[in-house]
């Protein structure tokens, strides 16, 4: 009888964790993210790895980022459906931001020290 039991409560908590979703992975989003206007020209070197298509797939308080230009990198949330990291790219520090909190869903990649700024948005 305990067999029973113990196969029923099992059956239960995973219809709960089915049912909520734990770490599930939600369908990617994609982004083509775009220079903002008055970049500065050195800016330019990095428009053609940012200006291929990059796909957000949120894990519950993790993102993964991933772009055909050698873009790839797990992204920490910082609010709900919010989430951003720091990466390298040409000898080049770029901060990134996915918020997925709000219609329509953002990208935006950022370089501090020359001013240079990317978006993107995705239905």
């Amino acid at each position: 009888m305990k067999t029973k039991t113990v196969t029923a409560s099992l059956i239960g908590v995973l219809a709960t964790l089915a049912a909520t979703g734990v770490n599930a992975q939600s369908p990617p989003i994609e982004f083509r993210v775009i220079a903002a206007k008055g970049n500065p020209s050195g800016c330019i070197s990095l428009d053609a790895s940012l200006s291929r298509v990059h796909t957000i797939t949120l894990m519950g308080d993790k993102a993964m980022l991933r772009s055909s230009g050698g873009i790839n990198d797990t992204m920490k949330q910082t609010a709900p459906n919010v989430y951003k990291t720091r990466f390298g790219l040409g000898g080049v520090n770029l901060d990134v931001v996915a918020d997925a909190s709000k219609s329509p869903r953002t990208l935006e990649v950022t370089e501090a020290s020359r001013g240079c700024h990317w978006n993107a948005v995705a239905p």
